[in-house]
């Protein structure tokens, strides 16, 4: 168990920043002092670390350092945790606004103004973000303009976050209720009545809605239906979201404990203790899975056994869900502290923001699921998202690099050649072999809107495919 970060680290005079030099799983890289309780999930992207504050700013960190490379004040408590996509930073903050920032610079594109506190995340999916709010009402806006393409008026606040799949959008609300409506009109497809207040959001996976509710109930929805495929008694309120990896679902609750349910049937297959409530969402990156508790800690646990690994304890509160990317788990605290920490041994999985399913988010950034005929979703690692609309552009202009591994090299002969295979997918039709080892990396184009994938583990990209 690591004790207080703060005191084992040599303290920088510069931003209330901390490092330490050789670091174990566990030991705290950095720390950064954002003036308010962080609620706010952090967001990975790239070389950066994206996360909102009660002080009603959102920030942009140095993800190596914890160094502010910007901030934007919104005039408001940023709960809401922001996601990533295409270049651009999209946040909801209690000043009654939905935000869209140049991820680069932190410069506003557009705000958009709903009636009320907006908490909930949003989800971003083919042009457009999804996203809740206490006036009752689920907003779809464009992503590029803001305009509004339609509003749904729930029966309670929408404290909840979107999920988009298979053309629908899966929202909580506080008037007990899970809803399902079409993602590209707002039309209303199901309801479906919960023992009590929905917080928690939805996570979507092979057909299926998995989400927790007040009243001490977790529950497993047909995604088309709205039916019960089952639902367990917790030891407490569900606020944490779910997190569905494989045929496992990981879930918290107020009474303590995180569980990993079998997904097809809802049997426990372990459940750890922590000293209390576990509101934070887990996030399931390599071996292991990442969660905070409301007794000051973070928890590393094994994901199959639930055996504690190791934990680490800020000075307050983790309400916050961690992101993990590139070695790091990244995790805000009631201390008003963001706090970057070692991952588990080996960990070179990513969850690099909030509900970061790989299997759903509803983000235009995520991988589908992973090729049945691999099933090694561990150690996939997606390197781009290609769309119909851009410009053409080889990988070669795009390196990826990680510890001196690359995935293409120049060669005297023929540039760009590829030492890893990359995969392609299309939502639709599947996967296939969009060049093998040693090809041409001018083969990799796009047009037809696909993403990419590599079953090399630790590649990303340092320049995205725009």
């Amino acid at each position: 168990m690591k004790a207080a970060g703060i005191l084992l680290c040599t303290v920088w005079a510069i931003a209330g920043i901390t490092s330490q030099a050789a670091a174990a799983p566990g030991d705290l890289a950095w720390f950064h002092n954002l003036g308010g309780y962080v609620y706010s999930c952090p967001a990975v992207s790239g070389s950066y670390v994206y996360v909102g504050s009660l002080d009603g700013n959102v920030y942009c960190l140095n993800a190596a350092t914890g160094l502010e490379v910007w901030s934007f004040p919104t005039n408001g408590n940023v709960v809401s945790s922001p996601a990533v996509s295409g270049g651009y930073v999209y946040v909801g903050s209690q000043s009654k606004r939905v935000y869209c920032l140049d991820a680069a610079t932190g410069v506003l594109v557009w705000s958009y103004a709903t009636h009320d506190a907006v908490q909930s995340s949003p989800a971003v999916s083919g042009g457009y973000v999804y996203i809740g709010s206490y006036d009752n009402c689920l907003y779809c806006l464009d992503a590029a303009t803001g305009t509004r393409e339609w509003l749904y008026s729930t029966g309670g606040d929408v404290y909840s976050s979107p999920a988009v799949s298979g053309g629908c959008v899966y929202v909580g609300s506080v008037d007990g209720k899970v809803y399902c409506l079409y993602a590209d009109r707002g039309g209303f497809v199901w309801s479906f009545q919960t023992a009590s207040y929905v917080y928690a959001s939805p996570a979507v996976s092979d057909g299926y809605v998995y989400i927790g509710s007040y009243g001490s109930k977790f529950y497993c929805l047909d995604a088309a239906t709205g039916a019960e495929v089952w639902s367990i008694d917790t030891a407490g309120d569900v606020s944490s979201s779910a997190a569905v990896r494989g045929p496992y679902v990981y879930v918290g609750d107020d009474g303590g404990k995180v569980y990993c349910l079998d997904a097809a049937t809802g049997a426990e297959v372990w459940s750890y203790q922590t000293g209390h409530f576990v509101n934070s969402s887990p996030a399931v990156s390599g071996e292991y899975v990442y969660v905070g508790s409301d007794d000051n800690k973070l928890y590393c646990l094994d994901a199959s056994t639930g055996e504690l690994v190791w934990s680490y304890e800020t000075g307050h509160d983790v309400i916050s869900s961690p992101a993990v990317e590139f070695g790091y788990v990244y995790v805000g605290s009631h201390d008003n502290n963001v706090y970057c920490i070692e991952a588990g041994a080996g960990d070179l999985g990513n969850w690099p923001m909030f509900r970061y399913d790989l299997e759903n988010t509803g983000s235009t950034d995520e991988p589908p699921p992973w090729p049945s005929a691999h099933n090694l979703g561990l150690y996939w690692n997606m390197i781009g998202c290609l769309r119909a609309s851009d410009t053409p552009k080889a990988l070669a202009d795009c390196v990826v690099d990680n510890g001196g591994q690359y995935l293409w090299w120049d060669d005297a002969t023929a540039a760009g050649l590829l030492q890893h295979e990359v995969y392609y997918y299309v939502p639709g039709a599947g996967y296939g072999v969009l060049c093998t080892s040693g090809g041409d990396d001018d083969h990799i184009q796009p047009g037809m809107g696909y993403w990419l994938l590599t079953y090399q583990p630790g590649l990303r990209l340092l320049v995205p495919v725009p």
